[in-house]
């Protein structure tokens, strides 16, 4: 499976998302079309399946720099700049966030509820916690704060730069607007 999503990946790379069929990922992953397709039926499920490993494997690592942070204030803030800047580098986040691509990508991250489904695994526990902890208002929906989590990322990915000004930027969006939406009322 690691490997046909390592071809899949490569595919998507080389030729585009939309332009990538599933016999170019069979002949990249040195498999049959037959046995790529009893993994997955058609490219959209593969493309799925791809985006959930690579999100998966930012989770550790993201949870380890969560863990550093010692405010939600500074969790939230630091952490949606850091997911921004990881997508902004990340070459298949790159081609999903294109214009070329925004079609399929709005189909499959928004409307499947993928992105939100992968942004809830990483943030619901983090937002909890706080929320346990007093540090997030107890009338806060959790949930729905990691789909405004997944809203605001994708589109802090797709419309900016990965420029020290654009990052200021996105800190500052988050530090004035997302914090005291989330955090009590004194």
């Amino acid at each position: 499976m690691e490997r046909v999503l390592a071809a899949a990946d490569d595919c998507f790379q080389r030729y585009g998302i939309a332009k990538t069929t599933m016999e170019d990922v069979a002949r990249a992953a040195s498999i049959s079309r037959a046995t790529l397709y009893r993994y997955f039926a058609d490219r959209e499920s593969l493309l799925t399946e791809s985006v959930r490993r690579r999100a998966r494997l930012n989770m550790k690592t993201a949870r380890a720099y969560f863990n550093r942070k010692t405010t939600i204030e500074a969790k939230v803030s630091d952490g949606i700049v850091r997911n921004v800047r990881r997508g902004k580098r990340d070459p298949l986040v790159r081609l999903l966030v294109s214009p070329e691509e925004m079609a399929l990508t709005a189909k499959l991250l928004e409307r499947s509820g993928l992105a939100s489904e992968l942004t809830r695994e990483l943030w619901e526990p983090v937002l909890r916690e706080a929320q346990q902890t007093g540090e997030i208002a107890a009338d806060v929906d959790i949930v729905e704060l990691c789909e405004w989590i997944a809203h605001l990322e994708i589109m802090f990915i797709s419309q900016l730069e990965d420029t020290p000004e654009a990052v200021a930027w996105v800190r500052r969006m988050v530090e004035h607007f997302v914090v005291p939406a989330i955090t009590p009322r004194n």
